[in-house]
């Protein structure tokens, strides 16, 4: 599993993201960005940001 919070990359927002794959991760910040930050696109520095801070979690046990 992975992880990554809006604060990861510096913004005032808690919201959180969790996904198997880095592109897991990504669909949901972009459609975080676009709904919450008007952001219509991730620009290519913030998603390097972004792709930089994704941490490896474990796995929530059932």
């Amino acid at each position: 599993m992975k992880q990554l919070t809006c604060k990861d990359i510096g913004v005032d927002c808690d919201v959180k993201f969790v996904g198997e794959t880095v592109e897991d991760i990504m669909a949901q910040a972009a459609a975080h960005a676009a709904s919450e930050h008007n952001l219509p696109a991730i620009p290519s520095n913030i998603d390097q940001k972004c792709r930089a801070a994704i941490k490896d979690i474990p796995e929530p046990s059932e």
